[in-house]
């Protein structure tokens, strides 16, 4: 009989720890009347802070940026956790990602910091808080690379799971357990991983993907599920002639019933692009889809500016407003709720 109570107990016990650590998934959102946009600055001179933030960030005004020595040179993907006050950053160049805690004044402090040696070619970065996973996609090798316990990590790590893909991955975009990814150069695709927590190591093929049409080089992603909505960056040429004037915004619309096991061709909903746009190398894209809000706001790195356009935007159309930057942005989030 004691041996009976004793492992239930222990049972009961471990299954209450287990209970406790686990983030409730319907948790209300922190509210905020606070707008910022945080900035990745892909520069490796080691004299400029590669980390901005513009607070607050709307299309009224874009106030002079409070600008953070993260240490991190050629940086790329940035993301925020508002439940957490956290900030997860990547270096390209040194393979390390570091979190910074956010205080209320807006201004960062250091907090962790981890190196991945084998991390090839960082760019962009999705965060599970429900989990505690954050998802990396590296170009060069074509991999998603997927770090778990990633707030607490520190020191030399290497990925817990390194998914292969089937062309180069550059934006993408978390919505519950399913991963949007935009496959870059000539492919065009955005393919879809649902369930990609599930996902076992090695090559992967997503569960549904779509291709759009007229694309060259797509790059930046973002996904509104209140509005089932993808909006999409295309740079075209990287240099050369018009390399910073030939640049792309698409919107996708119902994208649930767009993407398709064989891969459907999708034509855009929308598109802003043209001389009056300034994009050239529109690297990444956010979006403020509240009903009241509704703008749009783009890294573009060939003319070094973040650009804000209306939601309702079309053509070639000029930005709401802009901000010139005195180094090319790489990456941008935006916290807005």
């Amino acid at each position: 009989m004691k041996k009976f109570i004793y492992i239930s107990f222990t049972i009961l016990f471990t299954l209450f720890i287990q209970y406790s650590c686990t983030v409730d998934e319907n948790e209300a959102m922190p509210q905020s009347s606070i707008s910022r946009l945080y900035v990745s600055i892909s520069t490796i001179d080691a004299s400029v802070n590669n980390t901005l933030i513009f607070d607050a960030a709307n299309p009224t005004t874009l106030s002079e940026p409070y600008k953070f020595d993260s240490k991190l040179p050629d940086a790329n993907g940035i993301i925020f956790n508002p439940y957490s006050g956290t900030v997860f950053q990547v270096s390209r160049k040194n393979k390390n990602i570091r979190t910074f805690k956010v205080n209320t004044d807006g201004s960062l402090t250091n907090a962790n910091s981890f190196v991945d040696e084998g991390l090839l070619s960082a760019r962009e970065m999705a965060y599970d808080r429900n989990r505690d996973v954050l998802y990396l996609s590296s170009n060069i090798d074509s991999a998603i690379y997927v770090y778990t316990k990633a707030s607490t990590l520190t020191g030399t790590v290497s990925a817990f799971k390194k998914l292969k893909l089937n062309g180069q991955p550059w934006g993408i975009h978390l919505d519950n357990n399913r991963l949007f990814v935009v496959i870059g150069l000539s492919r065009n695709e955005v393919q879809l991983f649902e369930n990609v927590s599930e996902l076992a190591v090695g090559n992967i093929v997503p569960s549904k993907k779509i291709t759009i049409n007229g694309a060259n080089n797509l790059h930046g992603i973002t996904y509104s599920a209140t509005r089932d909505v993808l909006l999409l960056t295309d740079i075209a040429i990287s240099s050369g002639g018009g390399f910073d004037s030939d640049g792309v915004i698409y919107k996708i619309s119902n994208v649930s019933t767009q993407f398709t096991a064989s891969g459907k061709v999708v034509n855009p909903n929308g598109i802003i692009k043209g001389l009056n746009t300034n994009l050239g190398n529109p690297v990444d894209i956010t979006w403020d889809d509240r009903e009241d809000k509704n703008f749009i706001y783009v890294a573009e790195k060939a003319n070094r500016k973040i650009l804000i356009f209306k939601y309702t935007d079309v053509g070639d159309v000029k930005p709401l407003i802009f901000s010139n930057l005195e180094n090319s942005p790489e990456a941008i989030f935006l916290d807005a709720r």
